[in-house]
């Protein structure tokens, strides 16, 4: 169940930092 979060949590990090780094791109 831990893992489980874990990994949910990362996998939402990834999403937001790639997001993140679209917008700056787009922006710049």
């Amino acid at each position: 169940m831990l893992k489980f979060i874990g990994g949910t949590v990362g996998f939402i990090f990834l999403v937001g930092l790639v997001v993140v780094i679209g917008i700056l791109m787009l922006i710049f």
